[in-house]
Protein backbone atom coordinates (compact mmCIF):
# COMPACT_ATOMS: atom_id res chain seq x y z
CA UNK A 1 0.00 0.00 0.00
CA UNK A 2 1.23 3.48 -0.56
CA UNK A 3 -0.13 6.96 0.46
CA UNK A 4 0.01 9.11 -2.70
CA UNK A 5 -0.55 13.13 -3.68
CA UNK A 6 -3.72 13.01 -6.29
CA UNK A 7 -3.34 15.19 -9.01
CA UNK A 8 -6.61 17.24 -9.83
CA UNK A 9 -7.38 16.45 -6.16
CA UNK A 10 -7.12 18.97 -3.11
CA UNK A 11 -4.19 18.67 -1.19
CA UNK A 12 -6.05 16.90 1.97
CA UNK A 13 -7.08 14.47 0.37
CA UNK A 14 -4.88 11.37 0.99
CA UNK A 15 -5.97 8.01 -0.71
CA UNK A 16 -4.59 4.48 -0.35
CA UNK A 17 -3.80 3.44 -3.83
CA UNK A 18 -3.33 -0.40 -4.56
CA UNK A 19 -1.08 -2.06 -7.59
CA UNK A 20 -4.32 -2.70 -9.06
CA UNK A 21 -7.27 -1.32 -9.22
CA UNK A 22 -8.39 2.36 -7.73
CA UNK A 23 -7.77 4.64 -4.88
CA UNK A 24 -10.37 4.07 -2.04
CA UNK A 25 -13.85 5.85 -2.75
CA UNK A 26 -14.66 9.43 -2.76
CA UNK A 27 -17.67 9.36 -2.07
CA UNK A 28 -17.95 10.32 2.21
CA UNK A 29 -15.40 12.93 0.92
CA UNK A 30 -17.22 14.45 -1.48
CA UNK A 31 -20.39 14.37 0.80
CA UNK A 32 -18.44 17.10 3.20
CA UNK A 33 -18.55 19.30 0.16
CA UNK A 34 -22.99 19.22 0.30
CA UNK A 35 -24.85 19.30 -2.48
CA UNK A 36 -23.39 20.72 -5.26
CA UNK A 37 -25.99 19.81 -8.05
CA UNK A 38 -29.18 21.46 -8.85
CA UNK A 39 -29.26 25.10 -8.39
CA UNK A 40 -25.83 26.64 -8.69
CA UNK A 41 -26.17 27.73 -12.04
CA UNK A 42 -25.10 31.68 -12.01
CA UNK A 43 -22.54 30.72 -14.28
CA UNK A 44 -22.27 28.93 -17.54
CA UNK A 45 -23.09 24.98 -17.02
CA UNK A 46 -19.92 22.78 -18.17
CA UNK A 47 -22.02 20.54 -20.42
CA UNK A 48 -21.61 17.69 -21.82
CA UNK A 49 -23.95 15.76 -24.14
CA UNK A 50 -24.11 12.11 -24.41
CA UNK A 51 -26.21 11.76 -27.62
CA UNK A 52 -27.80 8.83 -29.47
CA UNK A 53 -28.02 10.76 -32.35
CA UNK A 54 -28.63 8.05 -34.96
CA UNK A 55 -32.39 7.49 -34.99
CA UNK A 56 -34.62 9.82 -33.74
CA UNK A 57 -33.77 13.48 -34.82
CA UNK A 58 -34.74 14.78 -31.35
CA UNK A 59 -31.00 14.39 -30.88
CA UNK A 60 -30.00 16.49 -33.37
CA UNK A 61 -32.36 19.47 -32.40
CA UNK A 62 -30.91 18.90 -28.80
CA UNK A 63 -27.36 19.69 -29.74
CA UNK A 64 -28.52 22.81 -31.57
CA UNK A 65 -30.33 23.66 -28.47
CA UNK A 66 -27.07 23.17 -26.48
CA UNK A 67 -25.13 25.32 -28.79
CA UNK A 68 -27.63 28.43 -28.62
CA UNK A 69 -27.47 27.83 -25.13
CA UNK A 70 -23.98 28.53 -25.01
CA UNK A 71 -24.36 31.19 -27.91
CA UNK A 72 -26.71 33.22 -24.68
CA UNK A 73 -24.26 32.73 -21.73
CA UNK A 74 -26.17 30.15 -20.53
CA UNK A 75 -23.77 26.82 -21.17
CA UNK A 76 -20.15 25.68 -22.50
CA UNK A 77 -20.60 22.31 -23.85
CA UNK A 78 -17.10 20.40 -22.71
CA UNK A 79 -17.73 17.55 -24.90
CA UNK A 80 -20.39 15.37 -26.94
CA UNK A 81 -20.33 11.50 -26.59
CA UNK A 82 -21.67 8.99 -29.05
CA UNK A 83 -23.78 6.41 -27.59
CA UNK A 84 -24.25 3.71 -30.84
CA UNK A 85 -22.11 1.91 -33.11
CA UNK A 86 -23.23 3.57 -36.06
CA UNK A 87 -20.19 4.72 -36.99
CA UNK A 88 -21.82 7.78 -38.98
CA UNK A 89 -23.40 9.27 -35.67
CA UNK A 90 -20.08 11.58 -34.86
CA UNK A 91 -20.63 12.85 -38.43
CA UNK A 92 -23.74 14.28 -37.50
CA UNK A 93 -22.36 15.26 -33.98
CA UNK A 94 -19.91 17.40 -36.33
CA UNK A 95 -22.12 18.61 -38.94
CA UNK A 96 -24.06 20.69 -36.29
CA UNK A 97 -20.36 21.83 -34.06
CA UNK A 98 -19.17 23.10 -37.34
CA UNK A 99 -22.59 25.18 -38.03
CA UNK A 100 -22.19 26.23 -34.52
CA UNK A 101 -18.23 27.35 -35.35
CA UNK A 102 -17.18 24.74 -32.18
CA UNK A 103 -15.12 22.60 -33.87
CA UNK A 104 -12.89 22.71 -31.09
CA UNK A 105 -15.59 20.31 -28.84
CA UNK A 106 -14.19 17.30 -28.22
CA UNK A 107 -16.07 14.01 -29.71
CA UNK A 108 -16.06 10.76 -28.35
CA UNK A 109 -17.54 7.47 -29.80
CA UNK A 110 -19.49 4.08 -28.69
CA UNK A 111 -16.89 1.49 -30.43
CA UNK A 112 -18.90 -2.03 -30.46
CA UNK A 113 -21.14 -4.03 -32.11
CA UNK A 114 -23.84 -2.40 -30.83
CA UNK A 115 -26.33 -0.29 -33.52
CA UNK A 116 -23.48 -0.97 -35.43
CA UNK A 117 -24.30 -2.21 -38.93
CA UNK A 118 -20.95 -2.74 -40.28
CA UNK A 119 -20.72 -6.54 -40.38
CA UNK A 120 -24.40 -7.26 -38.63
CA UNK A 121 -26.63 -9.20 -39.70
CA UNK A 122 -29.95 -8.46 -37.69
CA UNK A 123 -32.39 -7.25 -39.87
CA UNK A 124 -33.36 -4.46 -37.61
CA UNK A 125 -30.04 -2.73 -37.56
CA UNK A 126 -29.57 -2.93 -40.79
CA UNK A 127 -32.48 -1.11 -41.68
CA UNK A 128 -33.16 1.14 -38.33
CA UNK A 129 -30.03 1.76 -37.27
CA UNK A 130 -29.60 5.22 -39.14
CA UNK A 131 -32.15 7.90 -39.00
CA UNK A 132 -33.30 8.81 -42.79
CA UNK A 133 -30.98 12.06 -41.65
CA UNK A 134 -27.81 10.95 -40.80
CA UNK A 135 -25.93 9.80 -44.49
CA UNK A 136 -28.06 13.20 -46.39
CA UNK A 137 -26.60 15.41 -43.80
CA UNK A 138 -23.15 13.96 -43.68
CA UNK A 139 -22.91 14.41 -47.52
CA UNK A 140 -24.84 17.97 -47.90
CA UNK A 141 -22.77 19.86 -44.97
CA UNK A 142 -19.26 20.71 -43.91
CA UNK A 143 -18.01 18.89 -41.16
CA UNK A 144 -13.90 17.76 -40.20
CA UNK A 145 -15.41 14.92 -38.59
CA UNK A 146 -17.23 11.75 -40.45
CA UNK A 147 -16.67 8.67 -38.52
CA UNK A 148 -16.39 7.46 -35.41
CA UNK A 149 -12.24 6.11 -36.28
CA UNK A 150 -11.29 9.92 -36.55
CA UNK A 151 -12.34 10.23 -32.70
CA UNK A 152 -11.35 8.54 -29.34
CA UNK A 153 -13.58 6.28 -27.61
CA UNK A 154 -16.26 8.08 -25.12
CA UNK A 155 -14.92 6.35 -22.04
CA UNK A 156 -11.51 7.91 -22.92
CA UNK A 157 -12.53 11.37 -23.53
CA UNK A 158 -14.53 11.29 -20.97
CA UNK A 159 -11.85 10.66 -18.42
CA UNK A 160 -10.16 13.58 -19.53
CA UNK A 161 -12.67 16.10 -20.35
CA UNK A 162 -13.66 15.38 -16.89
CA UNK A 163 -10.11 15.70 -15.41
CA UNK A 164 -9.41 19.35 -16.69
CA UNK A 165 -12.62 20.49 -15.15
CA UNK A 166 -13.09 22.25 -11.70
CA UNK A 167 -14.63 19.85 -9.09
CA UNK A 168 -18.37 19.37 -8.81
CA UNK A 169 -18.72 21.69 -12.01
CA UNK A 170 -19.94 19.20 -14.67
CA UNK A 171 -23.47 18.30 -15.89
CA UNK A 172 -23.70 15.60 -18.22
CA UNK A 173 -27.26 15.09 -20.16
CA UNK A 174 -27.47 12.02 -21.08
CA UNK A 175 -30.18 11.51 -24.35
CA UNK A 176 -29.55 8.51 -25.22
CA UNK A 177 -27.87 4.35 -24.34
CA UNK A 178 -26.43 4.83 -21.16
CA UNK A 179 -23.70 2.19 -22.46
CA UNK A 180 -20.68 4.93 -22.05
CA UNK A 181 -21.92 6.03 -19.11
CA UNK A 182 -21.45 2.60 -17.56
CA UNK A 183 -18.23 1.84 -18.89
CA UNK A 184 -16.92 5.06 -17.69
CA UNK A 185 -18.35 4.03 -14.00
CA UNK A 186 -16.43 0.76 -14.51
CA UNK A 187 -13.09 2.75 -15.78
CA UNK A 188 -10.29 2.37 -13.90
CA UNK A 189 -6.81 4.82 -13.49
CA UNK A 190 -5.17 5.86 -16.64
CA UNK A 191 -3.08 8.89 -17.80
CA UNK A 192 -5.55 11.22 -17.03
CA UNK A 193 -6.51 10.28 -13.73
CA UNK A 194 -5.94 8.10 -11.17
CA UNK A 195 -8.91 7.94 -10.14
CA UNK A 196 -11.68 4.89 -10.85
CA UNK A 197 -14.32 5.94 -12.48
CA UNK A 198 -16.79 6.28 -9.74
CA UNK A 199 -14.71 8.77 -8.09
CA UNK A 200 -13.67 10.65 -10.94
CA UNK A 201 -17.05 11.33 -11.37
CA UNK A 202 -17.91 12.05 -7.89
CA UNK A 203 -15.15 14.59 -8.09
CA UNK A 204 -16.36 16.41 -11.03
CA UNK A 205 -19.90 15.87 -11.67
CA UNK A 206 -22.69 18.46 -10.29
CA UNK A 207 -25.53 16.37 -12.10
CA UNK A 208 -26.52 13.98 -13.98
CA UNK A 209 -29.46 14.44 -16.23
CA UNK A 210 -31.27 11.61 -17.97
CA UNK A 211 -33.79 11.11 -20.59
CA UNK A 212 -35.26 7.82 -19.55
CA UNK A 213 -38.04 5.63 -18.07
CA UNK A 214 -41.37 6.75 -17.73
CA UNK A 215 -43.01 7.96 -14.33
CA UNK A 216 -44.27 7.36 -12.10
CA UNK A 217 -43.60 3.55 -14.02
CA UNK A 218 -43.11 1.94 -17.50
CA UNK A 219 -45.98 -0.41 -17.35
CA UNK A 220 -48.10 0.84 -20.10
CA UNK A 221 -45.03 0.74 -22.86
CA UNK A 222 -43.10 -2.16 -20.97
CA UNK A 223 -39.98 -0.45 -21.02
CA UNK A 224 -38.85 2.97 -22.23
CA UNK A 225 -36.34 3.16 -25.06
CA UNK A 226 -33.46 4.56 -24.03
CA UNK A 227 -34.06 2.37 -20.83
CA UNK A 228 -34.22 -1.34 -22.62
CA UNK A 229 -34.33 -0.97 -26.22
CA UNK A 230 -31.65 -0.97 -29.28
CA UNK A 231 -33.09 -4.11 -30.88
CA UNK A 232 -36.36 -4.93 -32.73
CA UNK A 233 -39.59 -2.67 -31.60
CA UNK A 234 -41.82 -4.84 -29.15
CA UNK A 235 -38.99 -7.40 -27.72
CA UNK A 236 -39.89 -8.49 -25.26
CA UNK A 237 -36.41 -7.48 -23.93
CA UNK A 238 -33.11 -6.27 -25.83
CA UNK A 239 -29.69 -6.87 -25.24
CA UNK A 240 -27.35 -4.54 -23.40
CA UNK A 241 -29.56 -1.27 -22.45
CA UNK A 242 -31.39 -2.78 -19.29
CA UNK A 243 -27.53 -3.94 -17.99
CA UNK A 244 -26.15 -0.66 -19.06
CA UNK A 245 -29.28 1.55 -17.26
CA UNK A 246 -29.38 -0.53 -14.11
CA UNK A 247 -25.37 -0.37 -13.79
CA UNK A 248 -25.90 3.76 -13.79
CA UNK A 249 -28.93 4.34 -12.08
CA UNK A 250 -27.37 1.82 -9.07
CA UNK A 251 -24.17 2.75 -9.48
CA UNK A 252 -24.22 6.10 -9.18
CA UNK A 253 -22.68 7.91 -6.83
CA UNK A 254 -25.38 8.97 -3.81
CA UNK A 255 -23.46 12.46 -3.73
CA UNK A 256 -24.41 13.51 -7.18
CA UNK A 257 -27.86 14.26 -8.03
CA UNK A 258 -28.82 12.66 -10.94
CA UNK A 259 -32.76 13.81 -12.47
CA UNK A 260 -34.59 11.89 -14.61
CA UNK A 261 -36.54 13.55 -17.76
CA UNK A 262 -39.37 10.86 -18.70
CA UNK A 263 -41.06 9.85 -21.76
CA UNK A 264 -44.49 11.37 -20.66
CA UNK A 265 -42.50 15.08 -20.27
CA UNK A 266 -41.35 15.34 -23.57
CA UNK A 267 -44.13 14.17 -25.53
CA UNK A 268 -46.23 16.75 -25.10
CA UNK A 269 -44.06 18.97 -25.83
CA UNK A 270 -44.07 19.55 -29.84
CA UNK A 271 -41.12 21.69 -31.71
CA UNK A 272 -39.48 22.43 -34.36
CA UNK A 273 -42.35 23.28 -36.48
CA UNK A 274 -41.17 26.46 -37.23
CA UNK A 275 -37.82 25.99 -38.26
CA UNK A 276 -39.41 26.00 -42.59
CA UNK A 277 -39.72 29.63 -41.50
CA UNK A 278 -37.34 31.43 -39.32
CA UNK A 279 -34.69 29.12 -40.37
CA UNK A 280 -32.97 28.85 -44.00
CA UNK A 281 -32.54 25.73 -45.96
CA UNK A 282 -28.66 25.65 -45.48
CA UNK A 283 -29.33 24.80 -41.44
CA UNK A 284 -28.81 21.32 -40.95
CA UNK A 285 -30.94 21.32 -37.49
CA UNK A 286 -33.98 22.36 -39.97
CA UNK A 287 -32.77 20.20 -42.71
CA UNK A 288 -32.45 17.12 -40.38
CA UNK A 289 -35.90 17.57 -39.10
CA UNK A 290 -37.74 17.81 -42.75
CA UNK A 291 -35.90 14.46 -43.50
CA UNK A 292 -37.37 12.69 -40.63
CA UNK A 293 -40.49 13.01 -42.41
CA UNK A 294 -39.77 9.71 -44.45
CA UNK A 295 -39.59 8.16 -40.48
CA UNK A 296 -42.65 10.06 -39.29
CA UNK A 297 -45.10 11.73 -41.89
CA UNK A 298 -46.37 14.21 -38.27
CA UNK A 299 -42.55 15.36 -38.06
CA UNK A 300 -41.93 18.32 -38.12
CA UNK A 301 -43.00 18.97 -35.10
CA UNK A 302 -41.56 16.33 -33.27
CA UNK A 303 -41.79 15.66 -28.96
CA UNK A 304 -39.01 17.21 -27.19
CA UNK A 305 -37.57 14.45 -25.08
CA UNK A 306 -33.56 15.47 -25.84
CA UNK A 307 -34.66 18.81 -25.76
CA UNK A 308 -36.26 19.16 -22.38
CA UNK A 309 -33.06 17.28 -20.70
CA UNK A 310 -30.49 19.68 -22.41
CA UNK A 311 -32.60 23.09 -21.25
CA UNK A 312 -32.95 21.94 -17.50
CA UNK A 313 -29.30 20.74 -17.31
CA UNK A 314 -28.35 24.56 -18.09
CA UNK A 315 -30.90 26.29 -16.76
CA UNK A 316 -33.32 23.97 -14.41
CA UNK A 317 -36.75 24.20 -14.35
CA UNK A 318 -38.08 26.58 -12.48
CA UNK A 319 -39.55 28.53 -15.16
CA UNK A 320 -41.71 25.69 -16.28
CA UNK A 321 -41.81 22.42 -14.06
CA UNK A 322 -40.74 20.64 -10.77
CA UNK A 323 -38.85 17.77 -9.19
CA UNK A 324 -40.19 15.26 -7.94
CA UNK A 325 -38.16 13.77 -4.86
CA UNK A 326 -38.81 11.21 -2.08
CA UNK A 327 -37.98 7.91 -3.41
CA UNK A 328 -35.89 6.20 -6.02
CA UNK A 329 -36.31 4.79 -9.40
CA UNK A 330 -36.33 0.68 -9.57
CA UNK A 331 -34.49 -0.64 -12.60
CA UNK A 332 -35.52 -4.00 -14.30
CA UNK A 333 -32.03 -5.21 -15.17
CA UNK A 334 -33.11 -7.79 -17.37
CA UNK A 335 -35.44 -5.60 -19.67
CA UNK A 336 -35.43 -1.80 -18.62
CA UNK A 337 -39.02 -1.63 -17.09
CA UNK A 338 -38.90 1.23 -14.17
CA UNK A 339 -40.87 2.21 -11.25
CA UNK A 340 -40.56 5.06 -9.14
CA UNK A 341 -40.58 4.00 -5.61
CA UNK A 342 -41.76 6.38 -3.09
CA UNK A 343 -39.89 7.16 0.24
CA UNK A 344 -37.58 9.25 2.12
CA UNK A 345 -35.31 11.92 -0.04
CA UNK A 346 -32.52 10.33 -1.89
CA UNK A 347 -29.98 11.94 -4.52
CA UNK A 348 -32.27 10.81 -7.43
CA UNK A 349 -35.41 13.00 -8.61
CA UNK A 350 -37.56 12.97 -12.14
CA UNK A 351 -38.88 15.90 -13.57
CA UNK A 352 -42.63 17.01 -13.84
CA UNK A 353 -44.32 19.67 -15.95
CA UNK A 354 -46.48 22.44 -14.58
CA UNK A 355 -49.76 22.53 -15.74
CA UNK A 356 -50.21 24.85 -18.87
CA UNK A 357 -46.85 25.03 -18.88
CA UNK A 358 -46.66 22.74 -22.25
CA UNK A 359 -46.61 25.90 -24.89
CA UNK A 360 -44.89 28.14 -23.36
CA UNK A 361 -42.00 25.54 -23.11
CA UNK A 362 -42.29 24.88 -26.62
CA UNK A 363 -42.08 28.50 -27.43
CA UNK A 364 -39.01 28.72 -25.34
CA UNK A 365 -37.11 25.81 -27.27
CA UNK A 366 -38.44 27.19 -30.72
CA UNK A 367 -36.76 30.73 -30.31
CA UNK A 368 -33.60 28.73 -29.93
CA UNK A 369 -33.92 27.06 -32.69
CA UNK A 370 -35.38 29.88 -34.71
CA UNK A 371 -32.01 32.20 -33.42
CA UNK A 372 -29.06 32.32 -35.72
CA UNK A 373 -25.57 30.91 -34.32
CA UNK A 374 -23.74 33.40 -33.15
CA UNK A 375 -20.51 32.26 -34.95
CA UNK A 376 -22.00 30.21 -37.74
CA UNK A 377 -18.54 29.31 -40.51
Amino acid sequence: VALVRTPGVPGWMVHERWRLGCPWSLTLLASLAGDVGLAQRTMPTKLIMDTDMTTDVDDVVALCVAHKLQDNGDAEIVGVMHNTGLEQGVGVVSVINHFYGRDNIPIGAFKGDFNNPKGSMDRWVLDYSAGPYVFPLIKEFDAPIKSSTQVPEAVEVYRKVLAEQPDHSVVIASLGFLGNLAKLLESGPDDHSILCGKDLVALKVRELVVTGGRYPNSNLMHYEWNFGGGCVWGSPSCPHTPRWTKTVVDGWPDTVPITFSGFELGAGVLTGGRMEQCAPEWNPCRQALELYKKADQNCPPRPSWDSITTLYAANGVERWGERHQGGYNLINGTDGANEWVDGPPTHQSYLALQLGKADALGNEIDELLCTDPAFAV
